[in-house]
């Protein structure tokens, strides 16, 4: 089949290290196409729209009914008006000119597959007018993310942009969620657009299934190490990500006799906040900072590592790519979340991992002294959980999963 892939609010897809959002739309679209099917994506990058069908040459789209002439001339009048009055934001110039760009870029397209994102509905517009079918791809609840920022709308912008979302909702033809908690929060935040018998939950994949063989985890080597457990986190460095209770944490559990060392991949801002407090806990020594990196160069740091965290403070975590990694490299887990309710999905406590609650320091020092001291323990975690992921969580097993939607979806 032939597939839009639409992207209208701005994600990194052209240059590596990428982040979460930017390396699950690639391998998603990466995955169809293995399975024979045609893509285009279309995307707004750096402020411009532009197109694909490789992932690799990127081509600029000039919407000719909007980037030039009275179209034009009108809207920045009516930007302008917009400004000064501090009227409400409706995207929807942004939309409109999305719409067009589907409508001259994407017609012969079978159905139209968009990463869901706020006041973005031109996906919705150009199913309409295109007469093709709309899967959306929800990732998290947005008005809950920009609440966690502390730049969530107020008043008459709540209203105005929760119904933009609510019509382009109710324009879908189906609804993907990556996490089960998503899926039940989507359906509690649009309750009367979206039937819960088409909103179904797929989880991402990750590309460390195919990169990474058994026989290179420390997991499935039988030689026993003497060196420090490593406890790895990849990621970002904002406050709800927990790395400064992560950091906290390592320096409770060395006093409590852990031999581990922390290493922390990622970067973005927070980053220094956590070089500075790794030094005024002493940590300098056990700590090393190993900045953004590709999967092929994060494959192997993770292979010989003991355990993978994912600290979550003040968000909740559904479906995390870092999970996946840390499964499929044959890691152990620590996550925060909701034990009783099975949160996040992708751990299985006591069996893949151990799932803390969120932001208790006390809990998750427990937990990395608890892992650090029983390598048996360690060791069938680890194994279970890449079993695990080899059966579940391969981009292929993702793709088979959303081209079983997409035939649905088109069935008449």
């Amino acid at each position: 089949m032939k597939i839009g892939v639409l992207v209208q609010q701005p994600v990194a897809l052209r240059r590596p290290p990428f982040d979460g959002p930017a390396s699950h739309l690639r391998h998603v679209v990466q995955a169809l196409a293995a399975q024979g099917h045609q893509l285009r994506v279309l995307a707004v990058l750096d402020g411009s729209l532009w197109r694909t069908d490789d992932l690799e040459q990127f081509h600029a789209v000039e919407v000719r009914a909007m980037d030039r002439g009275p179209l034009r001339w009108m809207e920045r009048a009516v930007r302008r008006v917009q400004y000064e009055l501090r009227l409400p934001y409706a995207a929807l110039f942004e939309s409109v000119r999305f719409a067009l760009a589907c409508r001259q870029e994407l017609a012969g397209c079978d159905l139209l597959y968009e990463r869901m994102s706020w006041v973005s509905y031109g996906g919705a517009l150009a199913s309409r007018w295109l007469h093709k079918p709309l899967v959306l791809e929800n990732n998290g609840d947005h008005l809950a993310d920009l609440q966690a920022k502390g730049i969530a709308p107020q008043g008459a912008q709540r209203r105005l942009s929760l119904a933009c979302m609510t019509w382009a909702v109710r324009q879908a033809a189906y609804v993907v969620t990556t996490g089960e908690g998503w899926r039940e929060q989507f359906l509690q935040r649009y309750p009367d657009a979206a039937p819960a018998a088409r909103v179904s939950t797929v989880e991402n994949g990750t590309e460390l299934v195919s990169l990474l063989q058994r026989q290179q985890l420390r997991t499935f080597q039988a030689t026993p190490s003497d060196q420090p457990v490593t406890i790895v986190y990849v990621g970002g460095f904002l406050p709800w990500q927990g790395v400064a209770i992560l950091l906290r944490a390592t320096g409770r559990a060395r006093q409590q006799g852990a031999a581990v060392r922390l290493l922390l991949i990622g970067a973005g801002p927070g980053l220094a906040d956590a070089a500075d407090l790794t030094m005024d806990l002493d940590l300098g020594a056990h700590v090393t900072f190993g900045g953004p990196m590709r999967a092929e160069e994060l494959a192997p740091l993770l292979a010989q590592a003991d355990l993978g965290v994912s600290p979550y403070c003040g968000w909740p975590e559904f479906s995390g790519l870092k999970i996946l990694d840390y499964k499929a490299a044959g890691l152990p887990t620590i996550a925060s979340g909701d034990r009783a309710a099975g949160r996040p999905a992708t751990v299985q406590h006591g069996q893949t991992g151990t799932i803390v609650p969120p932001c208790d320091e006390a809990a998750l020092t427990a937990a990395i002294v608890q892992l650090a001291a029983d390598p048996a323990l360690r060791r069938r975690m680890g194994q279970a959980a890449r079993l695990e992921a080899e059966a579940r969580h391969g981009w292929a097993h993702t793709a088979h999963q959303l081209e079983q939607i997409f035939e649905q979806v088109l069935t008449p």
